[in-house]
């Protein structure tokens, strides 16, 4: 931890957690602690950072800003298991265990990347030598043989991009955005941009410091204007959260 970068004190309890788990597993396991009150540098711990190529003092990535805002993640203990790619394009293993407070709010995150490239090289050794090219022997023909293709090694969608700096975060965000739509931000049409705003504010892109001034740039309006849509988005966040909440039948 960086001794110019200040934390949530409630989180410092986990110090020695974080160093004594990257000793117990390896070099190969990166164990991270992140203060979610500052997203913009969140990474306040980082054990055997090589495995992304982050430091302390690195921002909150996508994936962490999604579960942040999310009502999805609001009341589990974490997420585990899940596929991402380092800044060196390696495949690696995530988990993440979420920090809370007396009140259960969520201060903090845990999370443990392992780079499974090592194994899955080895993977591929084993299969090549066991592999049998079965197309070039002579054999009897079985009925009802399943011919299905092979399934995806690694099924499992990559979910999160590791950034060292706040401005990939911005960017990146914004760039899987304007991908999805194909066109850029200044042409579209009122009720399109507030589309943008909502999903932006669903991914948690406005947790973060000049998200706002940067969207309004992109988009060609004021920022004041970008304020009102999202208002408009929370309002309506607000009534769907609460019509979601009379309709919910009483424990019986």
């Amino acid at each position: 931890m960086s001794k110019n970068l200040k934390m949530n004190p409630k989180l410092k309890i986990l110090i020695p957690v974080v160093r004594g788990l990257a000793k117990i597993l390896g070099k190969d396991y990166e164990v991270n602690l992140h203060d979610v009150s500052m997203p913009e540098h969140s990474l306040v711990m980082c054990e055997n950072g090589h495995v992304t190529g982050r430091a302390p003092g690195a921002p909150m990535t996508d994936f962490g800003l999604y579960m942040l805002q999310s009502e999805d993640y609001r009341h589990k203990e974490g997420i585990y298991n899940y596929l991402a790619r380092n800044n060196r394009g390696e495949l690696i293993k995530c988990s993440a265990i979420f920090i809370r407070d007396e009140n259960e709010k969520i201060i903090g995150f845990m999370c443990i990347n392992y780079d499974i490239s090592k194994a899955a090289a080895a993977q591929e050794l084993i299969e090549s030598l066991l592999h049998l090219d079965m197309d070039d022997v002579e054999q009897y023909p079985e009925s009802g043989a399943d011919n299905s293709p092979k399934p995806d090694k690694f099924p499992v969608p990559i979910r999160e991009r590791y950034a060292k700096e706040l401005e990939e975060v911005v960017t990146d965000s914004l760039t899987q955005v304007k991908n999805r739509i194909g066109t850029p931000l200044s042409y579209l049409s009122k009720a399109e941009k507030k589309e943008v705003i909502k999903e932006l504010h669903d991914r948690g892109f406005f947790l973060l410091k000049g998200s706002v001034d940067r969207v309004a740039n992109e988009m060609g309006n004021t920022k004041y204007t970008i304020y009102s849509y999202i208002r408009d988005v929370q309002k309506q966040e607000k009534l769907h959260r609460n019509t979601k909440d009379h309709t919910k039948k009483p424990v019986e």
